[in-house]
């Protein structure tokens, strides 16, 4: 069996962004790019899978320009046999990411597909479910647990309220979260080894897809500022405050 994990790079959430003078994107800072966290947690949920003996081989994919090489070497060093990046714009809508992605699976034969359940540059957490749709394969969400048993995954996931456990058939996609693992460190004699994996660079015209023409980003904006709160001594003048603005009757 094997597993395709999706990784993206990401900016350090902890850096501040700012906004181009143009107002087509944001100004990359000096510090260096992450993978994103919630990848991190797939790459390393693949990884405890193989060494169950449940997957032959876990490949981790990207779409995006070289500079995400490096951190698809980080994934390869955590332990990943195999890496693959699709060579396209970093800033795709998630869609055109899912149809690079679900051709991606065909063409290695996967039986599974895990991302994390969103990118933290964007919280949008639409890629897993779309790749899920392209193929027709059955998905789970919100993930923090998952075993394999014969030709199914049996997967925990989180939802409003609770917890629920649903029973998919392989091949299936899967979007993990927070509390599925804690990632391991790769350690040195596991980066210099990752620099001899097989890191392939595809082309979209190889997988047939072609940039999408329904899109243009616009503008780029930062949102205007909040107006500063204010405090109330106890209820009753709170709900005097708001019966003024007439959000109370």
């Amino acid at each position: 069996m094997i597993v395709v994990v999706a990784v993206k790079q990401v900016l350090d959430p902890a850096v501040p962004v700012r906004i181009r003078r143009d107002g087509h994107g944001v100004e990359r800072p000096d510090a260096r790019p992450l993978m994103n966290p919630f990848d991190e947690i797939a790459v390393e949920a693949a990884l405890r899978l193989r060494e169950k003996g449940d997957v032959r081989e876990v490949v981790v994919v990207g779409v995006g320009p070289m500079e995400w090489d490096g951190t698809l070497r980080t994934a390869l060093a955590m332990g990943a046999d195999r890496g693959c990046r699709v060579d396209a714009p970093e800033s795709l809508e998630p869609l055109f990411v899912a149809r690079i992605l679900a051709a991606l699976a065909r063409r290695e034969g996967a039986s599974l597909v895990l991302t994390g359940r969103q990118g933290v540059d964007r919280d949008q957490g639409q890629t897993g479910p779309m790749i899920a749709g392209l193929l027709g394969w059955g998905q789970a969400a919100f993930a923090v647990e998952m075993r394999i048993q014969n030709d199914r995954v049996i997967v925990r996931r989180e939802v409003d309220g609770g917890q629920e456990t649903v029973n998919l058939a392989i091949p299936a996609v899967i979007t993990v979260d927070l509390r599925m693992n804690t990632p391991r460190y790769a350690s040195l004699p596991n980066i210099m080894r990752a620099r001899s994996k097989p890191l392939e660079c595809l082309s979209l015209e190889s997988l047939g897809v072609s940039l999408p023409e329904d899109v243009e980003w616009l503008d780029v904006r930062t949102p205007p500022p909040r107006k500063p709160g204010i405090r109330v001594r106890d209820v009753a003048e709170l709900a005097t405050r708001l019966k003024a603005l007439g959000l109370l009757s």
